[in-house]
């Protein structure tokens, strides 16, 4: 292990380092990364860097970098810890399912009325429209603790951070990570460990969202995009490609004279849409969009009153969702959560401010999150402020040292590498792909796994986050 230095910092288990050194599902990894070096590991980094820019560039986009920051040393998750996860990832979704077709037919009874009145991501004006199928694909962030249940120490225990089903991106970028990690960081501990792959599975996406309409895999669909000032813009176009999908802007869609929704370049009708634009923006312009998908002549595939899902206060009934309508236990709990709009639950978030993470129940990618104990008491009195102009639009969630991976750098001048402990979540993506039966769920066999700044909980890249390469065990 000499040629590696391990920099322990923080609280939180790592899952690559145990008191005696490297754990065992690591060794293939670090004896190929111990042959690199760090001269040809700065090689490799200019080499992956490299490629990537080539495929942005194949697809027209000049301006920026769009291949987002990395980590290059990946995540292993074991067989028997995947298949945990998995089997609780689908009953969560088959359970969000179930209550978004019991919302749309006034008849749900788990999340509380003042959630659903007070959620700035339901309109009960609009009509609904969810399909037989509501959700065709949602990423979920989970965080893995030490379980110390019944006195034992060992293993992991998952709990889930949030649900996104209005933007669940990662697919495209783990893809990306894989192809890096095959064909330039580590081919030979890739060839060593039997790692499922990844491939074919943007197209099985693509299957998936084309279920939402009649046509099947006949069905018209198109990636929409706000266009390359996006930092994912990159990612819209691999969708787009790999999905045999339409890449549209909303300034390229109109209405035909039958009211369908028309591609003018190509002159196609759009039977689904795969939203990848802020939605204000997309109804601002197409404001005949609402109309268009009630009525049955497009499939939005994150249609309005559907996102309700992503709302913060609503995500903290799932596991009652999944005992009321699946009848089931909960494989896979929440971060213990207090909704603001519950008056004993504000009552007790205002009393500990300072100790918890509080958040907006609509905001995503990181944006108005307050992580009490990394914050200074100005910005948190700067916080508390803004809850109390709105209490109902936040909820609280405990802090939790979950646990942690490594951002690995080279050290020329030692000639090893240096190994920093960093907070790490997970990404994992549900879909699906039944057209008519909500029950049908596929796990993609990986993550997108995203590590936090230094000394940071936050693992947002637009918070100074990276993305990791995670590899699923078969066995």
């Amino acid at each position: 292990m000499g040629a590696f230095v391990f920099k322990r910092t923080l609280p939180g288990t790592s899952e690559v380092f145990d008191s005696d050194g490297p754990r065992p599902i690591y060794n293939a990894v670090f004896e190929e990364l111990e042959k690199t070096g760090p001269e040809r590991w700065g090689e490799n980094l200019h080499r992956a860097h490299g490629l990537l820019l080539e495929e942005q560039y194949a697809f027209g986009i000049r301006e920026g970098d769009k291949t987002h920051p990395t980590d290059w040393l990946p995540r292993i998750i074991p067989a028997d810890d995947w298949e945990r996860l998995e089997k609780g990832l689908a009953q969560r979704m088959r359970a969000v399912n179930e209550f978004l077709r019991r919302l749309q037919a006034g008849n749900e009874e788990v999340v509380p009325e003042e959630i659903i009145e007070t959620s700035i991501l339901y309109d009960p004006t609009l009509p609904n429209r969810f399909g037989e199928v509501p959700v065709r694909q949602i990423a979920f962030d989970v965080v893995a603790v030490e379980s110390k249940r019944a006195g034992q120490t060992g293993g992991w225990e998952y709990l889930i951070l949030e649900e996104n089903a209005k933007m669940p991106v990662g697919l495209a970028a783990m893809t990306r990570r894989r192809r890096m990690s095959r064909e330039v960081f580590f081919p030979g501990a890739m060839g060593h460990l039997p790692v499922r792959s990844l491939d074919g599975w943007l197209g099985r996406l693509g299957d998936s969202l084309r279920a939402a309409s009649p046509k099947g895999l006949e069905a018209t669909l198109a990636v929409v995009s706000s266009g390359p000032a996006d930092q994912f813009y990159l990612d819209h176009h691999i969708y787009a490609k790999e999905m045999g999908a339409i890449l549209a802007e909303t300034r390229e869609l109109t209405f035909d004279r039958e009211g369908y929704l028309v591609h003018e370049p190509t002159g196609r009708r759009i039977d689904v849409i795969y939203e990848r634009v802020d939605e204000d923006t997309l109804y601002a312009e197409l404001p005949e969009l609402v109309d268009c998908h009630v009525e049955g002549r497009v499939h939005v595939l994150f249609a309005p009153n559907s996102e309700i899902v992503d709302d913060k206060g609503v995500e903290a009934f799932v596991p009652e969702m999944v005992r009321v309508y699946l009848g089931e236990e909960p494989l896979i709990h929440n971060a213990k959560t207090w909704s603001l709009a519950v008056l004993e639950d504000r009552k007790y978030v205002m009393e500990h401010f300072g100790e918890l993470v509080v958040k907006s129940r609509g905001g995503y990618g990181g944006k108005e999150v307050m992580i009490g104990p990394e914050e200074s008491s100005e910005s948190i009195e700067r916080f508390r402020r803004m809850v109390e102009r709105n209490p109902v639009e936040y909820i609280a969630q405990e802090m939790i040292d979950f646990s942690t991976h490594v951002l690995c750098e080279a050290d020329a001048a030692s000639g090893g590498f240096t190994l920093k402990d960093s907070y790490a979540d997970y990404r994992i993506l549900a879909l699906a792909p039944d057209p008519t039966d909500p029950g049908v769920v596929e796990i993609v066999p990986g993550s997108l796994t995203r590590v936090a700044a230094p000394g940071r909980h936050v693992v947002n890249i637009s918070s100074g986050g990276k993305m990791k390469d995670t590899w699923v065990l078969e066995r």
